[in-house]
């Protein structure tokens, strides 16, 4: 009977550690997320104000801009990885926990949010780090 117990014991232990686990990657994507969007408005509070002092500053803009298209392209890569590998996480819990396997099978069809922030934030903020390549 002690072996049993001791058996219900780890399995709850290693669903306490799985679900801690899906929670914190979930954290981490958001962290991740204001991080980037962050520093993309400071990089762009910059360009207007290196603009905005004239054009003798055109190659500091320029400079700015590209920074911005390399940094984006960071951010849409760690973006990429932290994905896969919170779907790699939400695979197991939905495997393991019926309850959380049923509220994803609630969401409305259609394309997730997820997606979105991982894929189209990154993108757009490249397509506006080359349009103010492009015109400066």
């Amino acid at each position: 009977m002690g072996e049993s117990a001791d058996g219900a014991h780890e399995d709850q232990a290693a669903d306490n550690r799985l679900w801690q686990h899906c929670l914190h990657e979930d954290n981490v994507r958001y962290q991740q997320g204001n991080l980037f969007l962050v520093a993309q408005s400071l990089l762009a509070v910059a360009y207007g104000t290196i603009l905005t002092a004239g054009d003798t500053n055109l190659p500091s803009a320029r400079v700015i801009a590209a920074f911005g298209i390399a940094f984006t392209l960071t951010w849409l890569y760690v973006g990429h990885r932290h994905f896969r590998y919170f779907r790699a996480i939400q695979r197991l819990a939905t495997a393991r926990f019926a309850e959380y396997a049923e509220t994803l099978t609630c969401r409305p069809p259609g394309l997730s949010s997820l997606p979105l922030i991982v894929y189209a934030l990154p993108s757009f903020a490249a397509l506006m780090w080359l349009i103010l390549l492009v015109i400066t």
